[in-house]
């Protein structure tokens, strides 16, 4: 199976990665939120917070934020940036950022003239079409991403980036909504004109990975801190289906690196990306 893990070289080395793990580790004690069902546990929490520490942006875009545990990291990693957090349920958020300014529209239909736009960073987080993200992205003027969900080929419920550039296309029906929650939500999303699962279909094909290798500068998949046997799906995290970089660490050392062991699994091969 086709695949491209890497092009270009990040502002940031697996040894810069390495080091931080420590200092994020006493972070994540103190965080508001301890269980962050449905959102993004430590391995990924780490790797935004690393990522935006490096880059010190003016200002973060994050869309899908869930109970907001995300924005508290962003606060942390980004002391003087601006943030703006995108989410269709505001309801459901419980750390709220009095740095932040909210919204509940999609990312695309907000006015973004007022950003810097080579020091802010996207980050989406919201299972949507991420190849569509990028070119709306660029339309935009935006330079820096960073995609939560970059599934693999045979896994996800959106069009990432990495299935892309695998060549798979993605085809997936979802179980009708099941809860007045589930079904407000599609609605929602229906009424605003956001992209679903549901009527989206996209064949296997060569011509998006040729776009994303002509228009990125940089396109790095976070390695995972600890890899296991076996996916968040429980089949074989094999080479072939599941192409994955190195991870940060083998063993568990350290008592921190315990934290990052136990939730390994949560690992969807998170990336960076530089428009050109």
């Amino acid at each position: 199976m086709q695949n491209i893990g890497a092009i270009g070289e990040p502002p940031w080395s697996r040894e810069d990665l390495r080091n931080k793990l420590r200092e994020f580790a006493e972070l994540y004690k103190q965080r508001p939120i301890e269980n962050n069902e449905g959102g993004m546990r430590s391995p990924h929490m780490y790797l935004v917070w690393f990522a935006l520490q490096k880059l010190q942006p003016k200002a973060v875009v994050e869309s899908g934020v869930l109970l907001g545990l995300g924005t508290w990291f962003f606060e942390k990693a980004c002391p003087d940036a601006k943030l703006y957090c995108i989410d269709l349920n505001l309801g459901s958020i419980r750390y709220r950022s009095s740095r932040a300014e909210y919204f509940d529209r999609d990312f695309s239909t907000i006015n973004w003239d007022h950003l810097p736009k080579d020091e802010t960073v996207l980050f989406f987080d919201d299972h949507q079409n991420a190849f569509e993200r990028v070119k709306t992205a660029k339309r935009f003027g935006f330079k820096h991403l960073i995609f939560e969900d970059n599934y693999p080929a045979l896994q996800g419920d959106c069009y990432s980036l990495k299935k892309a550039f695998m060549h798979a296309g993605f085809q997936f029906t979802p179980l009708p909504p099941r809860n007045l929650r589930a079904k407000l939500s599609l609605w929602l999303k229906t009424m605003l004109g956001v992209p679903t699962a549901v009527s989206e279909g996209i064949p296997p094909n060569v011509v998006d990975a040729e776009y994303l290798k002509n228009n990125l500068e940089i396109y790095h998949e976070f390695p995972p801190i600890f890899q296991g046997e076996f996916t968040r799906w429980g089949d074989p995290w094999d080479r072939d289906n599941y192409p994955t970089p190195e991870p940060l660490l083998q063993s568990v050392e350290e008592d921190y690196h315990q934290t990052f062991k136990d939730e390994a699994a949560s690992y969807t091969w998170m990336c960076y990306v530089k428009l050109k």
